[in-house]
């Protein structure tokens, strides 16, 4: 999962931004923040339930993944996913227990 959503932000850093500006009123963006957070929680009970995520995890973590990731910065989009897939296993490796 960390793998995938930094690839999608270093392939194209203005989508969710770009969808959320063109369809403010589309989607209850609340709703699917929510829905998205309860299903990432579950997701780091399970990984730590069985002894590979961090007991000190939360989902915070996470969050700032995403942000170091937006700071990748290349002259080209290749480029820029292939720091980002090294960085996203780095940051893998870092939280395994």
């Amino acid at each position: 999962m960390i793998e995938k959503l930094c690839e999608l932000h270093a392939r194209d850093r203005g989508y969710t931004t770009a969808f959320t500006t063109a369809f403010p009123h589309a989607v209850d963006l609340a709703a699917k923040r929510e829905a998205a957070l309860a299903s990432l929680a579950e997701l780091t009970r399970r990984a730590k339930s069985t002894g590979h995520l961090r007991s000190d995890f939360v989902l915070d973590d996470l969050i700032l993944i995403l942000m170091a990731n937006g700071g990748l910065h290349a002259t080209s989009t290749d480029a820029r996913v292939a720091a980002s897939r090294r960085f996203a296993a780095l940051a893998i490796q870092a939280f395994r227990a």
